[in-house]
């Protein structure tokens, strides 16, 4: 075999063994346009800070988001939900992905 065709071969075989990767359908069912996902949160409420618009929550896990148990910020919109709130509030909270933190966009006491 010439050296050619050995390296169109072996060029072949890399190429056809190679993954394909495609963007996301946004109009997938069940699925939502990447960074605008949204999702149903349980909590407890360990900080706020009104001047950054921010809450942090100890939440429970998420698994439409593939988050487990952890205490994250969360910027919230609009601010008017953390009136009322407090450290040591036990909460449920819908959230939707954006740019940089989540947002918390319904946040109620249980």
């Amino acid at each position: 075999m010439t050296r050619t065709l050995s390296m169109a071969i072996l060029a072949l075989g890399l190429f056809s063994a190679a993954p394909v990767f495609a963007a996301p359908d946004p109009t997938a069912t069940g699925a939502e346009a990447p960074g605008h996902r949204t999702a149903k949160g349980v909590g407890v409420v360990t900080e706020i800070d009104a001047s950054q618009s921010q809450v942090t929550l100890k939440h429970e896990p998420i698994p439409s988001l593939g988050w487990p148990t952890m205490v994250m910020p969360f910027r919230v919109t609009p601010p008017s939900l953390l009136s009322g709130l407090k450290v040591g509030d036990k909460v449920t909270f819908d959230t939707r992905e954006a740019e940089g933190l989540p947002e918390i966009t319904a946040i109620r006491k249980r």
